[in-house]
């Protein structure tokens, strides 16, 4: 017993600290939540990982049955255009109240605004800005509307962003930003309503770059919150160079929780008492003296033409191994037959 009490602790720490194997997919696409580099999302996937749950959508939304689905579909950076099937799927994801957030620059998501009806596009031409952090192809905003997403931002940093026409908006670039020939103040991040749903427009995929995370990582934060979900489908194919080049296996190692591993013990050690002094085959013991005694009947079942009398004085003789039966094969009775001649 003691070798066993010596096992189930060993077990049960072992448990504690024993590393978790995690399989890890690496790519190099752009914008992927797999690409651990300077120009993926991997930092912004371990955001909304935090926040709830996150799943990746390797087929398009026909094949996925996104319209089952509840929760926030995020694309950022997409290359390749939506189909009628896919923007069907979107809809109904929509009108069921999921909410779209889309992250583009230069325009291949309005394949998708155009086909869902919304009149909101993503313009074809950078937004320029005499306002911008070290180079000119980073423009800076600090007009933030909406109190939840500017919780906090001082300034964000956008990389080569483009403008949202046809809609108002939540974040705006200066009075003096420049969008082809015409200087105004434009949309950088905009929310439309859809049946039950609404869809989120960002012009500016690059703001979530693993690169750009720190500097913009207040309103990254914001920005998760203001989804309003714990459920998010990451877009990966809308990627046209997603390449997975490696399935990796990354071990996280369990620092033990001395409180959790108290408890172990203390249940652990209970369990080998429990066992070692007996009380489960004394348990076992009392149940089986209270259940029912079943008395065998060897004759039950016997064809109606045998007589059961006769089976009866058979089975008797050859129990105890006298052809008078049972009255005088027992010993006593056959002792004082030996005695009384």
């Amino acid at each position: 017993m003691r070798i066993l009490y010596a096992f189930l602790i060993f077990i049960g720490i072992t448990l504690l600290i024993l590393p978790l194997a995690v399989p890890v997919i690496k790519t190099s696409a752009e914008f992927s939540m797999f690409n651990t580099k300077w120009n993926g999302c991997s930092e912004f996937a371990k955001l909304l990982a935090e926040r709830g749950k996150i799943v990746p959508i390797m087929y398009p939304y026909n094949s996925a049955k996104l319209s089952k689905l509840d929760g926030v579909l995020i694309v950022i950076g997409p290359d390749i255009d939506f189909s009628m099937l896919e923007a069907k799927e979107v809809k109904e994801f929509l009108e069921n109240g999921g909410t779209l957030f889309i992250a583009d620059d230069f325009g291949t998501a309005n394949s998708l605004l155009e086909k869902l009806g919304v009149k909101a596009r993503f313009s074809t031409q950078p937004l320029k800005d005499i306002f911008y952090s070290k180079r000119a192809e980073f423009p800076v905003v600090v007009r933030v509307e909406d109190p939840e997403l500017a919780a906090g931002v001082k300034k964000l940093t956008l990389n080569i962003p483009s403008a949202i026409l046809g809609s108002e908006g939540e974040i705006f670039s200066s009075k003096v930003s420049v969008v082809g020939k015409n200087m105004r103040s434009y949309p950088i991040m905009a929310e439309i309503k859809y049946d039950k749903g609404r869809i989120i427009m960002l012009s500016d995929p690059s703001i979530l770059i693993n690169d750009m995370f720190e500097d913009n990582r207040q309103f990254i934060e914001n920005l998760v919150l203001y989804l309003g979900s714990n459920k998010f489908y990451f877009d990966e194919a809308h990627h046209s160079d997603f390449n997975p080049y490696s399935l990796t296996t990354v071990y996280i190692h369990k620092e033990l929780d001395r409180e959790k591993a108290f408890q172990v013990f203390v249940a652990v050690t209970a369990l080998a008492i429990f066992i070692e002094s007996g009380i489960v085959g004394k348990i076992a013991q009392i149940i089986t003296k209270m259940l029912p005694k079943r008395e065998e009947n060897l004759f039950e079942g016997l064809p109606d033409w045998v007589d059961q009398k006769i089976l009866e004085k058979i089975v008797n003789e050859i129990k105890t191994g006298s052809k008078l039966g049972d009255m005088y094969g027992r010993k006593g009775v056959y002792r004082k037959t030996e005695e009384g001649g």
